[in-house]
């Protein structure tokens, strides 16, 4: 990261980082080469089986008739789920790149709702206009976990219900490549000492990387029992990890039994269900 990149805001870095939608690289393996119905459909087609359990976390069919606001769009399959599943879908994206894609592909396929550029941190809609609020892998590229879950709480009406899905800080993969920085987390985290160490590059890469081979400007991990004190404030709160990889000892494993027998302990990903 040159001294200039080091001035911007987190909110200009991932501006720029993330225009390059997240999941080009993964496009291009599929032979994705634009953005056509087809083209678009094959792309979805290995993400939900990929993350099967995505049906699990986000109940699609409850969201009939209700409004939805998603953060996060990348490559836009969720995107065009919920607006296929609900009545009165808005997107949020701090780059203008998803934001694109996702309006791109409500037009092509006739879908009401609009996609806008902004911040969550001080996300561009009224106290209480959402029924739910969609957030898969954004929350921890912001620069506050903890903000962004306060103004989801301000834009959702009583009663509703977000699905965040964040980073794990004690996921299989952090145990194995940066057990010095994950053990200081679970001091910091389980016995109040010290500090929640920074994430480094390196470890940024390994889950977030450019086509140029760069690291996602900010990448924060984080505990189910931090998430619950992040959202005391919530009415009801579910915790649940999710996703191994195929690395290390999965490396021979089939990902789908791998997921359904470690992944609610050692899953790489978090996904927590607020009610408000």
């Amino acid at each position: 990261m040159n001294n200039h990149t080091e001035t911007l805001s987190v909110d200009e870095q991932n501006k720029r980082f993330w225009n390059e939608l997240c999941g080009t690289q993964l496009a291009k393996q599929l032979g994705v080469v634009d953005s056509s119905p087809a083209s678009l459909q094959r792309f979805d087609n290995w993400y939900f089986d990929f993350y099967p359990y995505l049906f699990k976390h986000i109940p699609f069919p409850d969201m009939l008739g209700k409004k939805v606001l998603e953060v996060g769009l990348g490559y836009g399959t969720v995107s065009q789920k919920l607006a296929s599943s609900c009545d009165g879908y808005r997107g949020l994206d701090i780059a203008e790149g998803p934001v694109a894609m996702a309006n791109h592909r409500l037009a092509q396929m006739g879908l009401s709702g609009e996609a806008v550029q902004g911040s969550v941190l001080s996300a561009p809609f009224p106290n209480e206009s959402f029924d739910w609020v969609v957030a898969i892998g954004c929350f921890h590229h912001t620069g506050s976990i903890q903000g962004a879950l306060d103004e989801t709480w301000r834009v959702l009406k009583p009663g509703g219900q977000a699905i965040v899905m964040v980073y794990a800080a004690y996921s299989y993969r952090r145990w194995m490549y940066t057990f010095a920085p994950t053990l200081r987390y679970l001091i910091w985290d389980k016995f109040g000492i010290g500090k929640a160490p920074q994430t480094s590059d390196r470890e940024r890469k390994q889950y977030d990387a450019s086509g140029a081979g760069e690291g996602a400007p900010e990448t924060t991990f984080t505990s189910a029992s931090h998430m619950r004190r992040m959202t005391k404030q919530w009415h009801s709160v579910r915790v649940t990890s999710e996703n191994i990889g195929t690395e290390g000892p999965f490396r021979n494993t089939e990902r789908h039994k791998a997921n359904r027998i470690f992944g609610s302990w050692l899953g790489l990903d978090i996904y927590c269900h607020l009610v408000k």
